[in-house]
């Protein structure tokens, strides 16, 4: 059952800025001991049962919604509160390998930043959508976390490039251990990013062409209920879309730029800066497509950060020519970054192409409620002075060098 800590003050409303909002080379040497994965076989159970909380608002009180296994159906539960009384949840994920830890509720919410600068080591991961199992198994064999699902990389920081949700039956569960992470990260010099893919858009637009059943489910039984539809539980007065509005597009880390999709010739070439495409891109999530200008139509479009596939051999017709090598050099020198760093379009292991300059690291990953034949490999990235590293599920590194063209 799910537990819920009250009665401790929580400063509401949260205040929120407003907002108009790697292809695989030879590998060589070896940095770590793999260590034995402790994720044995990807999908042994299912959990299509159960969800982890959503906190909505109102002006006086909040709602606390979740759902149990009962009889083997979705039972929803819920929690009603003050405006003083919440400060954290227990969240529990359930199937194999069961979790379970406490969220201390973010007081104050601001807009993310663009640009962060020197920054030493850095580990990013890709589309991992819904698949919590694979997400903390990966952390904890490359010492991102700990056993108990505590932060543990000290100063680094971890970059998860979009597509959280979908396709996966814990992207609640994986939300809310990010959360926690960011804050546990920032008290000793660390930072989580968590860059907005296609995927965040289209569930915070109300787009659910690719909700798992499980939520389909739950949607249902709340709107039934309750009164709120699927929006509302990502919608601006709920906890968990406050949070992910505070997210951007775009960002440049050290020498590196990291988009979800890509940053297309048309973009680099529209003089915005990341602020800019930031704050514009964001604004989308509340616009309806019929008011677009032609920013708007950029940014959401098949050449802007959600959507953009141009570094991959792909249909031109439907999504347009394929950068060159003079367009990457063109879009470096704009953006002032050595590399661009994308997922959304998948490799079979992340890799470098573009005499290098581009990484791709959007992987297909085990799915948590699925067995794959044949078995599937998480990976992500590790960037340390400057080298690419190929990091695997089972806690090895490897250099990274070009050979995609």
């Amino acid at each position: 059952m799910m537990r819920f800590i009250t009665k401790i003050p929580l400063y509401l409303p949260l205040c929120i800025i407003t907002m108009a909002f790697f292809v695989l080379g030879g590998c060589t040497s070896k940095q770590v001991e793999p260590m034995p994965s402790e994720f044995l076989k990807a999908g042994a159970w299912a959990s299509h049962f159960s969800e982890a909380p959503h906190i909505i608002y109102s002006e006086k009180e909040g709602l606390v919604l979740w759902a149990e296994e009962e009889n083997a159906k979705m039972a929803i539960r819920s929690q009603i509160f003050s405006i003083q009384e919440l400060n954290s949840i227990t969240v529990q994920k359930s199937g194999f390998l069961p979790r379970e830890f406490t969220v201390q509720l973010s007081k104050n919410l601001v807009q993310q930043p663009s640009l962060y600068t020197e920054v030493e080591t850095i580990f990013a991961l890709s589309d991992i959508e819904g698949n919590f199992n694979t997400l903390a198994n990966l952390l904890q064999q490359h010492h991102i976390l700990d056993h108990d699902l505590n932060w543990s990389f000290g100063e680094g920081h971890l970059v998860v490039v979009g597509d959280i949700f979908d396709r996966g039956n814990h992207v609640t569960e994986m939300l809310w251990l990010l959360y926690r992470l960011e804050q546990q990260a920032k008290k000793v010099g660390g930072y989580v990013h968590i860059l907005l893919g296609n995927h965040e858009a289209m569930n915070l637009r109300g787009d659910t062409r690719y909700l798992e059943p499980k939520y389909v489910e739950f949607a249902k039984l709340v709107e039934a209920q309750y009164g709120l539809d699927y929006p509302a539980l990502y919608g601006s007065q709920s906890v968990m879309g406050r949070w992910l509005r505070s997210k951007n597009v775009i960002e440049k880390i050290g020498n590196y730029l990291f988009v979800h999709a890509g940053a297309s010739p048309e973009l680099a070439q529209s003089g915005l800066s990341l602020d800019e495409i930031n704050l514009q891109a964001i604004s989308l999530l509340e616009k309806d497509k019929s008011l677009f200008n032609a920013t708007d139509s950029l940014l959401w479009g098949k050449q802007g950060p959600y959507w953009y596939r141009g570094y991959f051999a792909i249909d031109e017709e439907r999504w347009g020519p394929r950068a060159t090598q003079a367009d990457i050099d063109q879009m470096l020198q704009v953006f002032g970054v050595e590399k661009i760093i994308v997922g959304h379009t998948h490799v079979e292991v992340p890799e470098l192409r573009y005499k290098g300059r581009i990484c791709a690291i959007d992987v297909v990953p085990p799915a948590d409620h699925l067995v794959a034949v044949p078995p599937l490999r998480a990976y992500g990235i590790l960037i340390k002075d400057g080298v690419f590293y190929l990091a695997d599920d089972n806690g090895g590194l490897n250099q990274m060098e070009s050979s995609v063209p």
